[in-house]
């Protein structure tokens, strides 16, 4: 049978043992209002002073705050990318002289790429000065497309927070390659029974192509942004297309907002000639396959026949020689000439 270990013994002067009547009389006491003047008589006591000793360290946490700028920055390659970041942390300024610096990877991870200390420093590709107290500026030297992402700056110590991040887009496009997504299921022969969701991609976007009119009266910003892996930015606007706005056309043209320039696509319905066209290699093949079969069949046939009642092919003409006595020749020409053959 196994005895149960007994409980280590407290080190040092046992406390005093608490009769059971005097301990409920503790509980009780616990449970009753709190009261100012009893615990600090010389603290008068004030709503507001208990709400905010209820908030003071979420107030003391709140203090810092982190700032990043730009919130979108579009470089072209080959030059150097700035992202500035400050600190406001009112009287603990002294205590955050410096800031991290993070990148998104895809996945949502975070990867630690920078460790910025209170004052200049360079490191490679990465470089970051301190303008000011609690002001840093962040340099990615000679920015390719693969530097294109998410950048965050964070403190270095308590309370740790993150800035709201800053998109790099790198990129040497002027303008993006327009596109239009319809359904899988959704046909364009005809008018649609109910409405179809129709998105204006534009890939590889510079900056400033925000806005997306659509041939068939809609104008809607751009409602949404994503980065491949590759470092290039695509966005995309959604429209609905009902069988009332139907004409057979469907067309988005994007605008920079910037500079007013546009670029359009356009998805036509194929006309009835042309659907005909493009049925008829289908139609003629089989019919000219079988026409060339049948002609060599019967190539085949008038070779190969043959036997005596079968039909012989027709005699060639044959014209005799004249000679060369009929032609005037003496004696001596035509042995010459019998001699030479």
């Amino acid at each position: 049978m196994r005895h149960r270990k007994a409980p280590p013994r407290p080190r040092g002067p046992v406390p005093p043992q608490i009769p059971h009547s005097e301990r409920s009389a503790r509980a009780e006491s616990s449970l009753e209002p709190f009261s100012c003047a009893q615990r600090h008589p010389s603290m008068p006591c004030s709503p507001a002073a208990v709400v905010l000793l209820l908030l003071l360290p979420g107030a003391a946490r709140a203090q810092l705050r982190i700032r990043q700028s730009p919130a979108q920055l579009w470089v072209r390659p080959g030059r150097t990318a700035e992202l500035n970041c400050s600190t406001d942390s009112g009287w603990n300024v002294d205590r955050h002289r410096a800031v991290s610096w993070y990148r998104e990877q895809p996945g949502s991870r975070l990867q630690f790429i920078y460790p910025s200390p209170d004052s200049s420093r360079s490191e490679g590709k990465y470089s970051q000065m301190r303008r000011a107290k609690g002001l840093f500026s962040f340099y990615i030297n000679s920015a390719q497309r693969e530097d294109s992402g998410f950048y965050y700056c964070a403190s270095t110590s308590e309370p740790f927070e993150f800035g709201d991040g800053t998109r790099l887009v790198v990129t040497d496009a002027t303008e993006p390659t327009l596109s239009i997504l319809l359904p899988l299921d959704a046909e364009l022969r005809e008018p649609p029974r109910a409405a179809i969701p129709l998105l204006c991609h534009l890939y590889d976007a510079p900056k400033g192509w925000d806005t997306v009119r659509w041939h068939h009266g809609n104008v809607s910003p751009v409602t949404a942004t994503s980065m491949d892996g590759r470092g290039v930015l695509s966005a995309w606007s959604l429209t609905w297309l009902t069988a009332e706005q139907w004409d057979g056309t469907v067309g988005c043209t994007a605008v920079q907002s910037s500079t007013g320039r546009t670029i359009t696509v356009t998805i036509r319905q194929p006309s009835s000639t042309a659907q005909c066209l493009q049925w008829l290699p289908v139609v003629l093949l089989p019919s000219v396959l079988t026409i060339a079969v049948q002609l060599m069949l019967q190539l085949c046939r008038k070779t190969h026949t043959g036997g005596p009642g079968a039909p012989q092919p027709p005699q060639q003409c044959r014209h005799p020689r004249p000679s060369h006595r009929a032609a005037g020749w003496s004696q001596e020409e035509i042995l010459r000439e019998e001699k030479r053959k």
